[in-house]
């Protein structure tokens, strides 16, 4: 099957044998990538005790989430131990803006290195890039800078998303499917690169201080690093031979579940930006997944989303949990997930393509592979796989 795009309660036939292959989208190449440093629970507590009374109550209940999430080490920036972001006084914005301006770009690079160089396609032969961060809102955007240390052309058509939060990996991935269909109606090739990269860490201090002010739990703290990770795309006209072939894109959508506009948020302040996530958020996160389970896999011959792999995003232990109880997905099929989770936390936007990158690794599995981000809305992205490697 082709990839296809179904609006709510609409079924897309493909009788066009020669739309049904140019639709197709195969994912040729994945890389992520890491700063060198992780941390644990012991280091958090360090890292807001040397700067923060150890005694306030809102740091205690954070210290005891933060023994609590399940995640063994988080991978953080250098910038951990500098002392800017350890003084009385938490970094300005602006100060963040140039930190990220600083380390996004290498470290974002790196992993589309490891993507390009996979699916042996120069930087200068992308067609297509799409860009995504919730960790930034400059402009231009991080995309221009990691696009010149690449090498990537001027004539390639750029697209840098906002606003979707720990979904946009799945987003970006979304738009680059709607860049190929474009491209192959038009008999044209397309090769593109998809790229994402969260720095958290710039923005502890932010969240620290709005909890040392408010004394209200801010559990974003415990859960979220800095990463980054790269997709390369390729549809049938661009394709050779000798292109690998790791997973083919059957099919997307996008659904934003009623009544959860207030469950996630990111908002900016004087220090940098503030993650919000309801105590509430898992139940609705387990529950807003049907819905597009339905569209991708209510067609005959289809498997069940319970027999497939799964690529979920590791947004927290409730909703690891509330999502795999809700549908009935085994441990098993989403070992990739707890794999990213307990060893880098939460990524945001990074987190459901490292995922996937994680489970191309972990040895034979199903045919079928579900990709599930959840971001600001609540806005559920979610794709289906067809498995090559």
């Amino acid at each position: 099957m082709g990839a296809n795009w179904s609006s709510p309660g609409e079924t897309n036939n493909h009788d066009d044998q020669r739309q049904e292959t140019s639709d197709r989208l195969t994912i040729t190449g994945l890389g992520s990538e890491w700063p060198e440093l992780l941390v644990g629970t012991k280091d958090l507590q360090e890292y807001a005790e040397s700067i923060y009374p150890a005694d306030s109550p809102w740091l205690q209940k954070l210290l005891t989430v933060n023994a609590q999430t399940g995640i063994q080490t988080r991978a953080v920036l250098e910038c951990w131990n500098d002392p800017m972001w350890r003084g009385p006084v938490p970094p300005t914005i602006e100060q963040v803006h140039e930190a990220f301006d600083k380390y996004a770009p290498p470290l974002t690079a790196g992993a589309a290195r490891r993507a390009l160089n996979e699916s042996g396609i120069a930087a200068s032969a992308i067609t297509h890039m799409v860009s995504v961060t919730a960790t930034n809102c400059k402009c231009p955007g991080y995309d221009h800078l990691v696009a010149k240390e690449l090498g990537i052309s001027g004539d390639a058509e750029r697209s840098l998303i906002s606003g979707s939060g720990c979904a946009g990996g799945l987003a970006a991935l979304r738009v680059a499917n709607s860049m190929a269909c474009a491209a192959s109606l038009r008999g044209r090739p397309a090769r593109i690169l998809v790229v994402a990269c969260e720095l958290s860490s710039i923005n502890l201090r932010a969240e620290l201080e709005a909890a040392h002010k408010s004394g209200k739990l801010r559990i974003g703290a415990a859960l979220f690093s800095d990463g980054a990770a790269a997709v390369v795309l390729c549809n049938d006209l661009a394709l050779t031979e000798k292109t690998p072939r790791l997973f083919t894109i059957a099919d997307w959508c996008q659904n934003v579940a009623a009544e959860t506009y207030d469950e996630v948020s990111v908002t900016t302040v004087s220090q940098g930006f503030l993650v919000y996530l309801s105590r509430t958020l898992p139940k609705h996160a387990a529950a807003a997944v049907h819905r597009p389970l339905q569209r991708l896999f209510g067609g005959k011959d289809l498997p069940s989303p319970t027999e497939c792999d799964w690529a979920l995003h590791a947004g927290g232990a409730a909703i690891i949990q509330g999502v795999a109880k809700s549908v009935g997905i085994p441990d098993h099929q989403l070992r990739a997930t707890s794999a990213v989770y307990s060893k880098r936390g939460n990524t945001a936007s990074v987190t459901v393509l490292a995922v996937l990158d994680k489970l191309r690794t972990m040895g034979p599995g199903t045919n079928d592979v579900v990709m599930c981000s959840f971001g600001p809305g609540l806005t559920v992205e979610m794709a289906r796989l067809k498995r090559h490697c």
